[in-house]
């Protein structure tokens, strides 16, 4: 019961990396908002979750929604503990390929979505004195893959707005740190593998990529995600966390 009255809000919580964030949060006693694009599974959730988690719709990419979706949060709660920015959105193109309207889906989504969530969450936990901000960046933010210009651009943006941040908040008691996930068995990873023309080879070569020669689980990811939020990390801040099994130490 790390969390025991901690209220959190968890971006894309509605399934994958951001839904065993959700449950891992309950389990250790937390009350939750699921704010995610997705409301119809977002509420699902919740009601299989019980009394302590609501849902909300947002797209994080709007800054109105984001400041609504706030306000909303604030008057139901009067403060906010933890924010987990995991709302994020995926491309598989090159650099060439990408167009215009997906370059811009998956920066405003991946990158300009935790810059608008932190400015319309933050300051108040800033007076308060307290909180925690846990980015959910990725592996491609950290290293070059091929396909992945848009995607990388933003995660690897997200890891230097943590650091940035991170200093701004320093003398606050407002901690934010970043979790960069590896190779995760999410939706997310199964439309890429979809795409591929063999689907079971592109699933093996994605196991292949983890020294540890697996994927990971959302849940192990839920659990990096578990350690910021709680005490546990109290002198972490602008931390980097690659949740990769191994792959970053090759």
């Amino acid at each position: 019961m790390r969390l025991s009255n901690v209220k959190c809000v968890v971006t894309g919580g509605a399934s994958g990396i951001g839904a065993a964030t959700v449950r891992r949060f309950v389990e250790e006693g937390a009350e939750v908002c699921i704010l995610d694009y997705d409301l119809p599974a977002a509420e699902t959730l919740a009601n299989e979750l019980g009394e302590s988690v609501f849902a909300l719709e947002l797209d994080v990419r709007l800054e109105p929604a984001v400041q609504a979706a706030a306000e909303s949060v604030y008057a139901r709660w009067e403060h906010v503990d933890v924010l987990v920015n995991n709302a994020g959105s995926e491309l598989n193109k090159t650099y060439d390929e990408t167009t215009l309207d997906e370059w811009d889906r998956v920066i405003d989504t991946d990158l300009k979505g935790p810059w608008l969530l932190c400015k319309h969450f933050v300051p108040p936990m800033v007076e308060r004195g307290q909180g925690s901000v846990i980015n959910i960046a990725s592996l491609n933010g950290l290293v070059g893959f091929p396909l992945s210009t848009a995607y990388g651009s933003a995660k690897g943006g997200l890891v230097v707005f943590t650091r940035d941040m991170a200093i701004e908040l320093a003398t606050t008691g407002v901690r934010i740190n970043c979790v960069c996930p590896g190779v995760i068995e999410t939706p997310m990873m199964e439309r890429w593998t979809d795409l591929m023309p063999d689907k079971q080879e592109a699933q093996s070569m994605l196991r292949g990529v983890m020294p540890i020669g697996r994927m990971g689980t959302a849940e192990e990811v839920a659990g990096a995600i578990l350690f910021f939020a709680s005490p546990d990390s109290s002198l972490c801040q602008g931390a980097v966390l690659s949740v990769d099994g191994g792959f970053t130490a090759q």
